[in-house]
């Protein structure tokens, strides 16, 4: 049943992957040609402001299937319910602070700058508003998904996604045609996530009998869940630097049509980055059983078996789209978009790395070492910011992705591997020469690619 379920998730996960890639690359274009350059930056500047408050689920999300794997261990169906019961109030009441935050964003929306209108900030009120409430909505929501994938539950929940992903341009583009503009969409977005709550809920309950004590509450596993999540929520908040810093930039130093430029591209490395999660994340339930009882050689294995794949694909885009991205972009979005071709060379070549490695984040926080990765990230999300200010002035869209380039080889390069080999005690020099043994091949299957453009008509 587990093997049918990892297989079948990783088929429906990448079936859902490319449908939702496939249908952004269909609706992107068409959404940014309704709603223009600038509101198609409003939005997106709005949606990484917003982000920042998935902050306030505070690692929880990444907690619950570690506690969940200890009580499962033990095969008490009490502790589980307990666990379940800790974790749902905890949700409902991150929820809450999620809506204070929005309140808090909504009073002080002027901070997104002087190089908007009225009209600007008119319509980033009512996305902030409905971004808010979805956030919240989502977050009793990841108990359910959480458990879902704790019982390795996994075609579920990417069918769910499928056509959650062929739903999402079916409602938009009638709202957009009719002038709804980014607030219709974003309202769509609202309406599914509803959907998927009630949908989760009634499949936990009558499928995978979930039993939820919200009666019970421990100071000791409460205490001991703060001291775990606490950096995973420093880790998420660094993330979250690294991937939403540069809009919030661009938008007050350069305005919202630089942030529409650097969201095309920033765009297409997020498709590519998605599906170098798909493989590691049906192997987080046995990355969290190899924690409590498995050796350092099984985990590099299994690390270095996620990593090949990974590798396979990022390559294979990274080559393709270096070789033929630049048309692309003219027939996709316009030749006005020229300039997110080099933008997203250079963003795709910054996620190789942690593409690769993605499951190292997993082991890390299934063996509760991730306080270091969190320390060495903060310090590289300080330094991307300063870099980022710097070479926006002079260069712009690219100036920031340069920043980005820069703290992600020195964060995810260097000192993450040398974590990896000395504390983790994951065989790194294995790892590498497992997954770059290919690397010439790739290089000379480009270079071929590339002369022969060259002679094409």
């Amino acid at each position: 049943m587990k093997n049918r379920q990892l297989s079948g998730g990783a088929i429906f996960s990448f079936l859902s992957q490319f449908i939702s890639i496939g249908v952004g690359l269909a609706y992107t274009p068409i959404m940014i040609r309704i709603l223009g350059q600038n509101e198609y930056g409003l939005y997106q500047l709005v949606q990484s402001m917003v982000n920042y408050l998935t902050l306030m689920n505070f690692g929880f999300n990444g907690a619950y299937i570690r506690y969940y794997a200890i009580a499962r261990a033990k095969n008490d169906e009490k502790e589980i319910a307990n666990i379940n019961g800790m974790f749902f109030n905890i949700f409902m009441i991150l929820a809450g602070l999620i809506v204070v935050g929005g309140v808090v964003l909504y009073c002080n929306i002027g901070v997104l700058g002087s190089n908007l209108t009225a009209a600007d900030y008119t319509i980033a009120r009512q996305l902030l508003v409905i971004m808010v409430i979805n956030l919240a909505l989502s977050m009793p929501n990841s108990l359910f998904v959480a458990y879902m994938s704790a019982n390795e539950r996994f075609v579920f929940q990417k069918v769910a996604n499928i056509i959650a992903n062929l739903l999402i341009p079916v409602l938009n583009l009638p709202l957009l045609l009719l002038g709804f503009g980014s607030v219709g969409v974003v309202s769509v977005t609202l309406l599914l996530t509803a959907v998927r709550l009630v949908i989760n809920i009634f499949y936990c309950a009558k499928k995978l009998e979930i039993r939820i004590n919200s009666r019970f509450f421990d100071k000791g596993i409460f205490t001991d869940l703060l001291g775990f999540t606490f950096f995973i929520f420093l880790s998420d908040l660094v993330d979250q630097l690294n991937s939403n810093v540069d809009k919030f930039l661009l938008g007050r130093m350069r305005g919202t049509v630089a942030v529409a430029l650097y969201s095309v591209a920033f765009n297409l490395k997020h498709h590519y980055t998605v599906l170098t999660w798909i493989i590691p994340e049906l192997y987080i339930p046995r990355v969290n059983k190899l924690a409590v009882a498995g050796s350092d050689e099984e985990q590099t294995d299994l690390f270095i078996q996620t990593g090949r794949i990974n590798h396979f694909i990022v390559m294979l885009v990274i080559t393709g789209f270096i070789l033929c991205g630049k048309p692309f972009m003219n027939l996709w979005v316009g030749p006005e978009y020229g300039i997110s071709y080099y933008a997203t060379v250079i963003l795709m070549l910054s996620g190789y790395i942690p593409a690769v490695q993605t499951l190292g984040v997993n082991i890390q926080n299934a063996k509760n070492k991730h306080r270091m990765r969190s320390y060495v990230y903060l310090a590289i999300a300080i330094l991307n910011v300063a870099l980022s200010v710097l070479l926006i002035k002079k260069w712009g869209v690219i100036g920031t992705c340069l920043g980005t380039l820069f703290a992600i080889l020195a964060g995810s390069g260097i000192f993450m591997n040398v974590y990896y080999h000395k504390k983790l005690g994951l065989n790194i020099l294995k790892f590498w020469k497992e997954i770059l043994i290919t690397l010439p091949a790739c290089c000379i299957a480009m270079l071929l690619g590339f002369l022969l453009l060259q002679v094409l008509p």
